[in-house]
């Protein structure tokens, strides 16, 4: 028997980024919902987003909302009832009346090095000559390589994911770090080029971004048919690795110019979570890891982050606001 959705309206509308990660992530989020709601119409609309305007570097952006502001925006407006999102973007704090309902079952979380050569991530790096070109727009992602190879040269790499890609191979820079969820995603939905050749890096030392390779669904919290539409959808495991992340990142006030990442594994009913805090030069790099119930996802979280503001992250925070005071304002 076929279950209904409980939804009176003619169409659901999940609103998105236009780029064409962004689509297919929707798309992925709609085929979920047809898939146990096959008679339900559903449209996806289009927003441009702030992020997508300005090409500046993350850094100097202020980083919050940059790709989600605007598609919370309709949802919270009423033109959309939804909005599909790269959880790794949301701010830790959503629109009053806006929650998270949804968190669908995670893709990989890991990073990867795009280019270069050897096996591993770590090995493709390792065999780069002093000063070649490491692309990324991740402070996260800078601090760690330069953590690990100092003598690199760790280069701005704005774009979305299909013009990364080219650059990459066009020999802009000598390798990129991305995530690979976004390439998985692209290339798992009928991408006509060749898969490009990707090396994983270890996520328990090269810590992902919070909620890194999860999608999140947001809703207003007044529309009950909408939030029961996709209780169905969620999956338990990335809920509460969500959660620990989210709960981390927020205890840091960790925006686009802090260099932290957070991973949490669940296994059971048991939850083991990384936290990493960095310096943008990663002069001074902190790691720490707790574990718990899953029950206690949240408050992990937080835990974790007080642990690294506790052995030194007190001071990287404010080196850290010190410097985006005395940054020249932009144009």
């Amino acid at each position: 028997m076929t279950p209904t959705s409980g939804f009176s309206e003619d169409s659901l509308i999940l609103a998105s980024r236009g780029s064409r990660l962004a689509l297919t992530q929707a798309e992925i989020v709609a085929g979920m919902v047809r898939a146990q709601y096959p008679d339900l119409r559903i449209d996806i609309q289009t927003v441009r987003t702030s992020g997508d305007a300005d090409s500046r570097p993350f850094a100097q952006t202020g980083g919050k909302g940059l790709f989600t502001t605007e598609v919370e925006r309709e949802v919270l407006e009423g033109r959309a009832h939804v909005a599909v999102h790269s959880a790794k973007d949301l701010t830790a704090e959503l629109a009053a009346g806006c929650d998270i309902v949804c968190v669908p079952p995670r893709a990989e979380r890991a990073d990867v090095v795009v280019g270069g050569r050897g096996g591993s991530g770590e090995e493709r790096l390792g065999g780069l000559e002093p000063g070649a070109t490491v692309g990324t727009s991740s402070m996260r992602r800078r601090a760690l390589v330069m953590e690990a190879r100092p003598d690199l040269d760790v280069v701005e790499f704005r774009g979305n994911l299909d013009t990364r890609l080219a650059k990459v191979r066009d020999g802009a820079v000598d390798v990129a770090v991305l995530a690979a969820a976004g390439i998985e995603r692209l290339n798992g939905e009928g991408d006509a080029k060749p898969p490009p050749d990707l090396a994983p890096l270890d996520p328990s030392w090269w810590v992902p971004a919070p909620a890194q390779g999860a999608l999140a669904i947001e809703a207003r919290i007044d529309r009950d048919d909408v939030v029961q539409l996709f209780e169905a959808l969620t999956d338990p495991r990335a809920l509460a690795e969500v959660t620990c992340e989210r709960a981390f990142s927020a205890r840091l006030e960790g925006g686009c110019s802090v260099p932290l990442g957070c991973s949490a594994v669940v296994s059971g009913t048991h939850l083991t979570a990384s936290g990493y805090l960095a310096t943008p030069d990663a002069a001074i790099a902190l790691r720490d890891r707790i574990s718990g119930s899953v029950s206690e996802a949240a408050s992990l979280g937080v835990e974790l982050a007080e642990a690294l503001l506790a052995s030194g992250g007190d001071e990287v925070l404010d080196e850290i606001r010190a410097a985006e005071l005395t940054e020249p304002s932009p144009p």
